[in-house]
C-alpha cells in the first residue's frame, strides 16, 4: 500500500529530483508497510495478499507429504491452524526485481534462505510431482515430491 508521501517522492525521482533517496529506498519503504508482525512477533500478516506467515520458515528439510502434514501441526504465536500455502499464494512473497532472495526490500521475515520452498500444490498430471517456489530465481518450479525440501507455513483456511 502506497502512502502519498511514497509516491510523491517516487514521481520525484522519476522526473530527477531525487533529494536524499533513492529508487531501492522507495521500494525499501514499500515493503516496510506492506507487513506487519502479529503473534508476538512470530507471525507477519501481509497487507497486500492478505495472508498471514510464518516469520521464519519450517527449519525442518523434508519430503512433500511429510512437510505439509507438519505444518497442520504447527503452533506459531499461540496460534494453530497453520497450513501449506498453494502455488500461487506463495508466489506473493516474490518480488521478481530482487534476487537471492527474490523477497520485497525491507520485508520483516527471518531466516530466510535464497532456497527451494514446498507448496501445497500438486503437479495436475504426474502424482509425484509438486510445484515448489524458488526465493533465488523467484521463479516456481517442479520436482518429485520425494526430494528434501523446506516448507513455509501461512495462517488459515485453503480458499475452495
Amino acid at each position: 500500500m502506497l502512502t502519498l508521501p511514497m509516491l510523491v517522492r517516487s514521481a520525484a525521482c522519476l522526473i530527477g529530483l531525487c533529494v536524499g533517496f533513492t529508487p531501492a529506498l522507495v521500494h525499501a519503504e514499500e515493503g516496510a508497510s506492506r507487513f506487519v508482525l502479529e503473534l508476538d512477533g512470530q507471525a507477519v500478516k501481509d497487507l497486500v495478499s492478505g495472508l498471514t506467515w510464518e516469520r521464519e520458515p519450517d527449519y525442518i528439510f523434508d519430503v512433500w507429504d511429510r512437510s505439509i502434514a507438519r505444518c497442520a501441526t504447527k503452533t506459531v504465536g499461540g496460534r494453530q491452524g497453520w497450513r501449506a500455502p498453494s502455488i500461487d499464494e506463495i508466489k506473493t512473497l516474490v518480488d521478481l526485481d530482487q534476487q537471492d532472495p527474490s523477497f520485497p526490500p525491507g520485508h520483516p521475515f527471518r531466516n530466510i534462505r535464497s532456497g527451494i520452498y514446498w507448496t501445497a500444490t500438486p503437479h495436475p498430471t504426474d502424482d509425484i510431482v509438486a510445484w515448489q517456489q524458488s526465493f533465488f530465481s523467484g521463479q516456481a518450479v517442479t520436482d518429485q515430491k520425494s526430494g528434501m525440501r523446506r516448507l513455509w507455513c501461512l495462517l488459515g483456511v485453503a480458499p475452495k
